[in-house]
């Protein structure tokens, strides 16, 4: 009898492949959304650091008051930027993450046909080597009649 053979098999093989690259993609969307909150991080600091400049110095002149004014604000706008680039990369992450789920779904159903056929395949296989069984203890039987 010829081996187990599964019909989907490229199919499985090709999902399981794309989900490996969507885990890549996955931890590369995250490591990118990481770096953004950590640039986040280094600016809330120099920010908080540029308040404590203002309250510290005595003697500031209006004109350091604007150019400090200016960068804090300049800082503002930078921080800004990061939470809509970590807002963003969640979205992504998000869709990924789905797209993640929908594929790993699509391959354990095809594992599991695989396996069923692969138990049918071997329930059959059971069955035609009973059946040669009963053959040849048929024969046995019919030799032994006639001889007697």
């Amino acid at each position: 009898m010829k081996k187990f053979v599964f019909n989907l098999q490229r199919v499985l093989t090709i999902k399981e492949k794309k989900e490996e690259l969507l885990k890549q993609e996955l931890q590369r969307l995250i490591y990118k959304q990481k770096q953004y909150m950590t640039v986040k991080k280094f600016y809330e600091d120099e920010l908080a650091e540029g308040y404590n400049k203002i309250r510290e110095t005595e003697k500031f002149t209006s004109e350091d008051y604007i150019q400090q004014g200016q960068f804090l604000g300049s800082i503002r706008n930078q921080i800004y930027n990061q939470v809509l680039m970590i807002r963003e990369y969640e979205l992504k992450i998000e869709a990924k993450r789905v797209e993640l789920f929908e594929n790993r779904k699509e391959v354990k159903t095809l594992e599991k046909l695989k396996e069923r056929q692969k138990e049918e395949y071997a329930y059959e296989v059971m069955l035609d080597e009973r059946k040669v069984m009963d053959d040849i203890a048929s024969q046995r039987t019919a030799r032994t009649a006639r001889k007697v």
